[in-house]
Parts: C-alpha cells; structure tokens; sequence
C-alpha cells in the first residue's frame, strides 16, 4: 500500500465513520452533562473507536470466523440498534440505549460514549466492514500495520469532533439542537435502513 492507498483508505474510512451523524448524537447524549463531562465523552468515545478498529484490522476476519458470524449479520443487527437510536433523535426524545436506570443513578460519564457512540454510530458495520474488506485487498504485516495507522487517525479526527461539540451547543442552542437532532436523526434512519438492506441482500442474493 503506497501514500495514495493509506490516504484512499483514510478519507473512505472517515466518510463512512460519518462525522456528520455522530455530532448530534454526542450533543444529546451529553445534554445534561457538564462541560468536563461532555469533553470526556468525547474522549471515550475516541477511544473506544480507536481500539475497535485495531481489532478489525489484526482480528475482524477471523473473530466473525470463529464465532460463525456473517458480515450480512453483522449489518443487520447493527443496523437495527442504529434504527433505534434515530427513532429516538426524530422525536427528540431520549434514547433508553443510551444508558439504564442504575448507570443514570450513579452518573456514569461514560454512558453513551461507547454505546451507542463509539459503536455502531462511529464504528458501525460500515465502518468495520471496509476495514475487514481492506485487510483482504491488503494482507501483508506492513499494510496491516498501514491500516492501523490510519484507523487512529480517523478516530484521533472523531475525538476532536466530539471534544469541542459543547461548544457547537452553545451557538446552536436548544432549539437548534433539537432540529439538528431531527436532521440528524433522518440521516441515522437512511443509513441503518440501508445497512438493514445491504444485509439482508448479502443474506438472501435472489432478492436483488
């Protein structure tokens, strides 16, 4: 892999992660959060996309081989839990993926920057499933370790997103925070229908 596949590679791992999708996710999410917390999310969440997408690159393929688990599967279930969170956004309600009663109680900062944020919002099927596809194009050690490089990058730019979100809340305000929720929400909708599709393609060919 030269220079132009490791930046080919970077820019389509971004545009899948959708940074635009994930911003107001975070901005609900962290809605009662303060400013520290908010940050810290943001951080978590980088995190966890980082570490995610490392394990695609040295173990996506054979994990979902010895589980027995198809990508077309994959995207379905991934699919359905982001359906669920846009569902959520589209009403302007709260997500009860975001985090349950005791985790509320206790005021986890961490609730919601790995699920539903990092994974399947950031890391999603489409995300890991290029990674994997680009591992098969890419098999050798050098490429994998290319790949990786790449992948921190993505998650590095996400983190810096999700770090200064608080400060996008402020402009937009309340209101704003609602429709660009709503947008948002449509958009979540589009893409985990069409991964719902993309899978159960993948699934069942004679459909297409």
């Amino acid at each position: 892999m030269d220079f132009t596949g490791f930046l080919n590679t970077f820019i389509a791992l971004l545009v899948v992660s959708n940074p635009l999708s994930a911003l107001p996710a975070v901005l609900k999410i962290t809605r009662n959060q303060s400013i520290k917390e908010k940050k810290q999310t943001g951080i978590t969440t980088a995190i966890a996309v980082g570490v995610i997408f490392l394990i695609s690159v040295w173990f996506g393929k054979p994990l979902l081989m010895i589980l027995g688990i198809k990508l077309s599967a994959f995207r379905i279930a991934g699919g359905l839990v982001l359906l669920m969170m846009a569902f959520s956004m589209l009403h302007a309600e709260e997500s009860s993926m975001k985090a349950n009663p005791e985790e509320q109680k206790e005021k986890r900062i961490d609730s919601g920057a790995i699920v539903p944020l990092a994974i399947p919002i950031i890391a999603g099927p489409g995300a890991i499933s290029t990674i994997i596809v680009t591992v098969n194009q890419y098999p050798t050690i050098v490429n994998q370790l290319i790949l990786s490089a790449s992948a921190i990058l993505v998650a590095l730019a996400m983190g810096i997103l999700l770090y200064f979100a608080s400060h996008l809340e402020r402009i937009f305000g309340y209101s704003g925070i609602n429709i660009f929720n709503r947008i948002g929400g449509l958009v979540l909708a589009a893409i985990a229908t069409q991964a719902i599709i993309t899978g159960i393609l993948e699934s069942f060919p004679g459909l297409d």
